[in-house]
């Protein structure tokens, strides 16, 4: 059936086209026919006319309308009459239409056209000179080239035709070298060359194919005319033909020839072809260049000589290697350390075996650097056993960059019996770079523990653990938070995934933003490298123990911790110290509790402050938001000594993305010691919040008051706002009050008071106070002269009583009113216009409870709220104030 309705389809497209393909192309153009249709003719007519139809395009050559698209049907036709037509038309046409012709039988590469084009090289119009230079160009006949450079011959060209010509000059040689016309090539590339005004580019064009369209032969006298002149751009020319010369010897050879003459800065540009042609002539040019003369050309011969492998000049590098400092030398030594072949490698180790120490200093620099495959295998002899303590050192310096398992037991003997302390500082260094390489991802040894994805840590979330254990067990150690791995639990809400596992006995817990990649990297020390430290430690002399121990803890392993902990708590003397200083120092999360206890109990304050910097390093690298890290920072500034350890927790902290890192550090607003570290990271914090903000929609309906309870009688909804009324004496107080609960968050809402001599206000973290629903709790008052003030109902009273949003009230008008409270922080503004900006740390056990609505007691009034906007966990900012500004005013109420 498909098909049968596929043919119905095309033949009804094929019956509708019919009519277009059976019109005579040739009629339309002889009717009255509109011009598109007789353009579409004409490209009819350029794929399917014959010799018959040349001679009514010919007619229209010179048609303003359609000349370009007879054009356009004549260029690709077969016949003769074709070019009859195009050359006859060169007498009838002129200007523009002229031009077009010209092009044409460009196009065509109409040779019999050749003499009437020779003709125009001298027309008047400059834009017919130009198509018709490269119209011959495109002709490229030896007829055609004759003709472009008798006109050029004739000398009284202006720069605009000497251009023209050359450009049309220019094509034609091109296709002529493109064809094998060696010999009519060389002949045009010489009559430009001969040129005295030509233009730069066609100069160095013609320079170019001139030396290429005499490769192979014997006479090289243009290529080395050309290197030798005093032409800057012909020498540049030149030195890019040679290049591409396929006679390479020669070429080389008369380079050779050449380069004593040359001044010192084209003695370096030659030689870099020298070095690329190679050959004997090359070879022994360069290694004479060596030897004698300013440092670059030297430079350039050595990096020559390396790049064609010219062994007689090994000899020559070798003893410059060592014999020589600065450029020169480290030119030798790159030289050397890069020369081809095993011949290079031979004379790095005979420099290895030299009787100088200079030069078994020199090699073992170069070897560092790469001059040897496996520059470990040689060096780790040396720095055991060479005479001279200076080599020792070298090698064991360049070890840091190669020794591997195999110099393990080698480097572990010299840190324990090395001959200087020099030495054994230096084999420390070079262990512990050997355990940073040697740390791998292991592909298994990971176990998760716990997967959780969503409104992290208190809303809705998913369990992911299964997914997450699907994609480890596949291979991979990257896990994306994100709603196409796992779902979404918590619609509308910037979720978190929290990942907690073990890895090589280890525990580990991260947390990533939605969005963000959690990796699961468990770098593991190969355990061999861990026994052999601990080997090591109990034979190794009293002195070396220290050393052993910082080593055990660049490892980071399980067993290597241990160890030390014992050490620690069962040791004397410098050992214990340096025990407990490597713990101190350790870089897996596994040692935060014996570091925690140090911070707290130590009694030595160098230590103590140690175990303080490495306790906050570590918890960087666990789940920053979780209660138990959280609490670590309380007690680090809990045992803080001084302002100096104070400010290092805050550091800690101005990287925590939590709300009670926030509170932890206002705390400490009081004390003019650490204010203004406490300020930069609360402000740092700050920045940082609000990344799993989340509105809530269900405070207020605006129809209705579901989710509301107070005196009936004083409240109603009126045009979606909660009215507040009474037209008698009000007795008391009366609040309306929701059943949400606020702990960090943002509201906004306009407020309407009549008359503005009235009062009102908004409770929030408050609770009930009596069976008639007073209030306790903080309230954002309203009124003539405390709208944005902050009071303490049935409380403290007067927290901040700032007047500074008084101004932007709009009495007995609509009047947006914005809250912020986060932590001890509270903040409003009316009509954006900052208000107070309360640090309540004065008070504890005040960070939550339910927001209420009051008509104050007194005379008759009308108070309509508006809710707009409640945010919970919000960012801290408020409607054009930044948290930079709002962290900066932020004041302690007197008590």
């Amino acid at each position: 059936m498909r098909k049968a309705v596929l043919f119905i389809l095309l033949a009804g497209a094929l019956a509708v086209s019919a009519p277009a393909q059976e019109a005579n192309p040739l009629a339309v153009l002889q009717s009255d026919a509109s011009l598109e249709e007789k353009m579409n003719a004409c490209r009819a007519l350029s794929l399917s006319g014959d010799a018959s139809v040349v001679s009514v395009l010919a007619a229209l050559l010179d048609n303003p309308e359609l000349a370009h698209m007879a054009r356009y049907a004549l260029e690709p036709m077969p016949h003769p009459e074709a070019d009859a037509a195009l050359r006859a038309a060169l007498a009838k046409t002129s200007g523009n239409f002229k031009v077009g012709v010209i092009s044409s039988i460009g196009v065509r590469r109409d040779a019999q056209a050749v003499p009437a084009l020779a003709a125009l090289l001298s027309d008047a119009d400059a834009e017919v000179v130009r198509a018709t230079a490269l119209a011959l160009g495109a002709i490229a006949t030896p007829d055609a080239a004759k003709a472009l450079a008798d006109a050029l011959a004739a000398g009284d060209a202006s720069p605009a035709r000497l251009q023209n010509l050359c450009d049309g000059l220019m094509a034609c040689v091109e296709r002529q070298a493109a064809s094998g016309q060696r010999d009519e090539a060389r002949a045009t590339y010489d009559g430009l060359l001969a040129l005295p005004d030509a233009p730069r580019h066609v100069r160095a064009a013609a320079l170019r194919g001139a030396i290429l369209m005499r490769d192979g032969d014997q006479d090289m006298s243009l290529l080395t005319g050309a290197l030798r002149g005093e032409n800057a751009d012909d020498f540049g020319t030149a030195l890019r033909a040679a290049r591409e010369l396929e006679a390479r010897e020669q070429t080389a050879e008369a380079l050779a020839a050449l380069l004593p003459a040359l001044p010192d800065d084209r003695k370096v540009r030659v030689m870099e072809i020298l070095g690329m042609l190679g050959g004997a002539a090359a070879g022994k040019a360069a290694l004479a260049e060596a030897r004698q003369g300013p440092i670059e050309v030297r430079t350039a011969a050595l990096a020559a000589l390396t790049q064609m492998g010219h062994r007689p000049g090994l000899e020559l590098m070798m003893e410059l290697a060592w014999t020589e400092d600065g450029d020169l030398a480290k030119a030798a030594r790159n030289a050397l350390s890069y020369f081809p072949g095993e011949e290079g490698d031979a004379a790095v180790l005979a420099l290895l075996r030299h009787a100088q120490p200079l030069a078994r200093l020199a090699a073992v620099e170069m070897i560092g650097q790469g001059a040897l495959e496996k520059p470990a295998d040689v060096l780790m002899p040396v720095a055991k056993d060479d005479r001279d303590e200076g080599v020792r050192m070298a090698a064991l310096r360049a070890l840091q960059e190669s020794a591997g398992l195999d110099e393990l037991p080698a480097l572990l003997e010299v840190l324990k019996r090395g001959r200087t302390d020099a030495e054994k500082q230096a084999a420390k260094r070079a262990l512990g770079a050997l355990v940073q390489r040697q740390k791998r991802m292991p592909v298994s040894d990971i176990v998760i523990q716990k997967a959780v994805y969503g409104d992290l840590p208190d809303g809705k979330s998913a369990d992911v653990k299964a997914k997450v254990d699907r994609l480890v067990a596949s291979g991979s150690r990257e896990v994306q938070a994100s709603n196409a791995n796992f779902g979404d639990p918590a619609p509308n809400t910037a979720k978190k995934l929290l990942i907690e596992y073990t890895g090589n006995g280890e525990k580990f817990s991260k947390m990533a933003q939605e969005g963000e990649t959690l990796k699961l990297a468990v770098a593991e020390t190969p355990q061999v490298i861990v026994d052999a430290f601990l080997a090591a430690l109990d034979k190794a002399p009293k002195e070396t123990k220290p050393a052993l121990l910082e080593l055990l803890g660049s490892t980071g392993s399980h067993r290597a911790l241990d160890a030390v902990r014992k050490i620690a708590s069962k040791g004397d003397g410098e050992i214990k110290e340096a025990a407990l200083r490597t713990l101190c120092d350790w870089p897996t999360l596994d040692a935060l509790p014996v570091v925690m206890d140090l911070a707290r109990d130590a009694a030595d304050p160098t230590l103590r402050v140690l175990a303080q910097r490495g306790a906050l390093r570590l918890l960087e690298q666990g789940n920053l938001e979780s209660a138990e890290f959280l609490g670590h920072y309380v007690e680090l500034l809990a045992c803080a000594a001084d302002a100096g350890e104070k400010k290092a927790v805050f550091a800690g902290l101005a990287k925590v993305q939590h709300p009670d890192a926030l509170d932890m550090v206002l705390r400490h607003f009081a004390d003019e010691s650490v204010k203004a570290e406490a300020l930069q990271a609360a402000v740092a914090i700050a920045r940082n919040l609000g990344k799993s903000a989340r509105e809530y929609q269900g405070l207020f309906n605006g129809q209705d008051l579901s989710g509301w309870t107070g005196n009936a009688p004083y409240w109603r909804v009126e045009e979606g706002a909660i009215v507040g009324h009474s037209d008698t004496q009000i007795p008391r107080n009366e609040f309306i009050w929701s059943d949400v609960e606020v702990r960090d968050f943002y509201l906004v809402l306009s407020v309407k008071l009549e008359p503005n001599t009235a009062n009102a206000g908004i409770q929030f973290r408050s609770k009930k106070a009596d069976e008639y629903g007073q209030a306790i709790g903080y309230q954002a008052d309203v009124g003539k002269d405390v709208w944005g003030r902050l009071y303490h109902e049935h409380g403290r009273g007067k927290l901040d009583w700032t007047d500074a949003a008084e101004q932007a009230v709009r009495p007995e008008e609509w009047n947006r009113y914005e809250i912020l409270a986060v932590g001890p922080a509270i903040w409003t503004a009316i009509n954006a216009k900052l208000g107070v900006a309360c640090l309540d740390i004065v008070q504890e056990g005040e960070r939550s409870g339910l927001i209420a609505l009051q008509v104050h007691a007194g005379p008759p009034q009308t108070v309509r709220y508006r809710i707009e906007k409640l945010v919970h966990d919000p960012k801290v900012e408020l409607e054009g104030i930044g948290a930079e500004e709002l962290i900066h005013a932020l004041r302690i109420p007197e008590r």
